[in-house]
C-alpha cells in the first residue's frame, strides 16, 4: 500500500520549514539533522522538496564568541531581496538558494539583525522574521505547494500569517503539518501578551494564541495546523497523558508519533561499508576504537586503554538529558574491574549560554575531567569528533528523563556503528530498542521508566561491565545486534507519506 501512496505523491511539492539544519552551521541539537535528512529522503522517493530556513551570518564558537560563518564551500544562487516588517520595522532580507539536487532545494532568508546567530536573538522577533520571510519566499519565487511542514514553535507564525494577512492569502488553504520535536515549556516560545502588537495582526481569536495569559507560539501552532505529530509513539502517548499540557488539543487533533530515522550512510563509518560479516565488523570496530583513543590523546594528552570499555556521551548539556542521575556513579564506574566497573568516559558538549543548570553540569564534568584519568570532558560542539565517538565508543549513555525525551537520534547514530546504548526506555528508545534482562539478550541495555534512578543505571552498567569482561561473546551479540538496528530514514518517510501527507491532500 505504501508504494501506491508514494506513486500518488511523486512530483508533489512539500515545503519544510526549520530554524535549524545540519549542513549550514545552524544546528544546536537533533532538529537540524532530523529535518534535513527527512528532506533528502523525501526527494529520493520522488517528492519535490523545498526547505526554508535562515542563513545565519555568525555562529557561537567553542569559546562562546560570535564568529562569522564561512559559506565559501556552498554555491548559493542570489535571488535578490524581499521586504517586509518585523514588529512594525521595515526590513530587507536577502534570499539565497542552494540546489542540492534536481528535486531538493534549500531557500534561505538572510538579515544580520534578525538572523545573526542561532537562538541568540530576540526569539519572538526571530519567529516573525522566519514566518513572514518564509511566505515572502513562497510568494515571490512562485513556489506552488499544498503541503507546508513546520518544525517546532519558532516556525508557527508561517500558518498564522497565511491565515490572517491578505498579502499571503494564497497560502491560507495549504495543509499545515506541525511536528513537535520538543513540547517542554522551555521550547514553547512563551512571551508576555503585551507583545502581541508585534505580530501586526488585528483580527484573530485570542483563545487560539494566548494561553495562561501569555502569548504562546507552541499553543498557536497546535490550534492553527491541520495535522500534529511528534517524533516517537512513546512521546505522543506522554503528550496525550498531559505531561506538557494541551492534552485536550492532542486528543482532538489525533496526534500521532512517527519515530525519527537517520541517514545511515552519513553517520556510519565508511570502514563498515558493505560489511555483512560479524567477525570483520568486530575487527573494524576495534580499529575505530584505537582511532578514537589516538584522537583523544592528541586533543587532551589523556591516554585511554583499548582493553577497557569506553562510554561516550556527545550531547547537548541540558536538564532533560538526565546527567544528574549519573554523576554519583561515575567515580565507582571508573575504578578498575573487578574493584569497580572498569569503564572510561568521553563527554563532548556544551550548555546554552543562558542555561544555569547546564552550566552547573559543565562545571561538574570539568571537575571529573581534572580528578579522574579515565574521564575525558571536551567542551564544545564538534560533529567530526562526535562521529568518531559514535564509531569508536563501546557504549553510548542516554539517561534521559522519563517522558521528556521526544526521540533522540544520537543513540541511533552510535548503534549503527556497533556502539551499544544504555539508556532510559522512553521516547524513541522505547520504540526501537529491546532488552531481555533475564536471558541477557537485546540490541541495548535499558532502564525502565518506573525504576529510573542512579541505582538502576548503576545496575545496568554493572550488567554491561560483566558482559564485557567475563562474557565477551555475549557482549559481542549486543554489539552486532546494535549494528544491524533498523533506523533508516526511509522508514520514517514511509510513515510521513502514508499517515500525514497523503491523507491531507488526497
Amino acid at each position: 500500500m505504501y508504494e501506491e501512496y508514494v506513486k500518488q505523491l511523486r512530483g508533489e511539492t512539500v515545503v519544510l520549514v526549520s530554524p535549524e539544519l545540519k549542513s549550514f552551521k545552524s544546528r544546536a541539537g537533533g532538529l537540524g539533522p532530523a529535518v534535513e535528512e527527512l528532506a533528502l529522503a523525501l526527494s529520493e522517493v520522488g517528492m519535490n522538496v523545498k526547505v526554508i530556513s535562515v542563513l545565519y551570518t555568525h555562529w557561537l564558537n567553542n569559546e562562546n564568541k560570535l564568529e562569522k560563518i564561512d559559506y565559501s564551500n556552498f554555491e548559493f544562487e542570489n535571488l535578490g531581496e524581499v521586504e517586509f516588517t518585523v514588529a512594525k520595522e521595515r526590513i530587507k532580507a536577502h534570499v539565497k538558494k542552494y540546489k542540492a539536487k534536481e528535486n531538493l532545494e534549500f531557500y534561505f532568508i538572510q538579515n544580520e539583525k534578525y538572523g545573526k546567530a542561532l537562538y541568540l536573538n530576540d526569539l519572538l522577533k526571530f519567529a516573525i522574521f522566519l514566518g513572514k520571510g518564509t511566505l515572502e519566499i513562497l510568494k515571490n519565487f512562485k513556489i506552488e505547494t499544498k503541503l507546508i511542514h513546520l518544525n517546532d514553535a519558532l516556525t508557527s507564525l508561517v500558518v498564522f500569517y497565511a491565515k490572517h494577512l491578505p498579502q499571503y492569502s494564497k497560502f491560507k488553504d495549504c495543509k499545515y503539518i506541525f511536528t513537535i520535536h520538543n513540547a517542554g515549556i522551555a521550547y514553547q516560545q512563551i512571551y508576555p501578551k503585551d507583545r502581541i502588537w508585534e505580530l501586526e495582526v488585528d483580527n484573530f481569536d485570542w483563545n487560539k494564541v494566548v494561553y495562561n495569559d501569555n502569548l504562546n507560539l507552541f499553543y498557536l501552532a497546535l490550534n492553527y495546523c491541520d495535522k500534529l505529530n511528534t517524533v516517537s509513539k512513546d512521546y505522543a502517548f506522554a503528550l496525550l497523558k498531559g505531561n506538557e499540557g494541551f492534552d485536550w488539543i492532542f486528543r482532538e487533533k489525533g496526534i500521532i508519533g512517527i519515530v525519527n530515522g537517520i541517514d545511515i550512510n552519513y553517520w556510519r563509518a565508511k570502514e563498515f561499508k558493505n560489511i555483512k560479516n560479524r567477525k570483520k565488523m568486530l575487527e573494524i570496530k576495534q580499529k575505530l576504537k584505537k582511532k578514537l583513543i589516538q584522537e583523544i590523546k592528541m586533543r587532551t594528552g589523556k591516554e585511554l586503554d583499548e582493553n577497557r570499555p569506553i562510554i561516550v556521551m556527545p550531547r547537548r548539556i541540558a536538564d532533560q538529558k538526565g546527567f544528574n542521575i549519573i554523576f554519583p556513579l561515575i567515580e565507582e564506574a571508573c575504578k578498575p574491574y573487578p574493584i569497580g566497573l572498569g569503564f572510561q568516559f568521553i563527554v563532548l558538549g556544551r550548555p546554552h549560554p543562558n542555561d544555569p543548570i547546564g552550566k552547573e553540569w559543565q562545571r561538574k564534568f570539568e571537575e571529573l575531567n581534572s580528578n579522574l584519568k579515565e574521564f575525558v570532558y571536551i567542551y564544545g560542539f564538534d560533529e567530526e569528533l562526535a562521529k568518531l565517538m559514535y564509531w569508536g565508543g563501546d557504549i553510548i549513555l542516554y539517561p534521559s528523563l522519563p517522558d521528556k525525551e521526544p526521540c533522540g537520534t544520537g543513540y541511533m547514530m552510535a548503534a549503527v556503528n556497533g556502539t551499544v546504548c544504555i539508556g532510559t526506555k522512553t521516547g524513541g528508545l522505547a520504540e526501537i530498542f529491546w532488552f531481555d534482562e533475564v536471558n541477557l539478550e537485546g540490541n541495548s541495555i535499558l532502564v525502565w521508566e518506573e525504576e529510573y534512578s542512579t541505582q538502576a543505571f548503576y545496575e545496568k552498567l554493572k550488567i554491561a561491565s560483566e558482559l564485557y569482561y567475563k562474557h565477551k561473546k555475549m557482549w559481542e551479540n549486543f554489539v552486532y545486534a546494535a549494528f544491524n538496528l533498523k533506523v533508516n530514514i526511509f522508514n520514517t518517510v514511509k510513515c510521513y507519506i502514508a499517515k500525514v501527507y497523503y491523507p491531507l491532500i488526497k
